[in-house]
């Protein structure tokens, strides 16, 4: 077992990708998305690079077109290792939605169905409320417009 002081000099040497399992859904979430953002850059620059050294391919000397397709050779192959990487970035991100819509399915099928049917019901009531108050507010603002007119010397239509 570490002491208290070592174990504080190897929290701080540990990068904080290593408490992942730790974190939550949306941090992960989140992260995931920073290593996407990441690979793309460093997809765009292999790219850059492999198109540098195909520039250098043509008409360049025997140790230069070499080193050109070697530089060629590295860049296809960082590029393939990245796009393998993104793929399975969306495929942790696609897993990591299809499991918190499992969760709400599941958190809404554990519910009372007593207490579901109040919330529904809550819930009809607010909009036929919000429904009456509007229409309401329409008659009112045109019986005053009606009696606006009344008082303006205007008769009744």
């Amino acid at each position: 077992m570490l002491d208290g002081d070592r174990r504080g000099d190897l929290d701080e040497a540990l990068p904080e990708v290593i408490e992942v399992k730790a974190a939550g859904a949306g941090e992960l979430d989140a992260l995931l998305n920073e290593f996407t953002a990441e690979m793309r850059a460093q997809f765009d620059l292999f790219r850059r690079l492999r198109a540098g050294a195909e520039a250098v391919l043509d008409g360049a000397d025997e140790a230069l077109s070499k080193q050109a397709r070697a530089d060629i050779k590295a860049a296809t192959d960082a590029i393939a290792l990245i796009v393998r990487t993104l793929e399975k970035i969306d495929a942790l991100l696609r897993q990591l939605e299809r499991d918190r819509v499992d969760a709400e399915e599941r958190a809404l099928e554990a519910r009372d169905p007593e207490a579901l049917r109040g919330e529904v019901e809550a819930l009809i009531a607010a909009r036929v409320e919000a429904g009456v108050a509007e229409r309401l507010d329409a008659a009112v603002a045109v019986r005053m417009a009606e009696v606006g007119g009344l008082a303006d010397g205007r008769g009744p239509p």
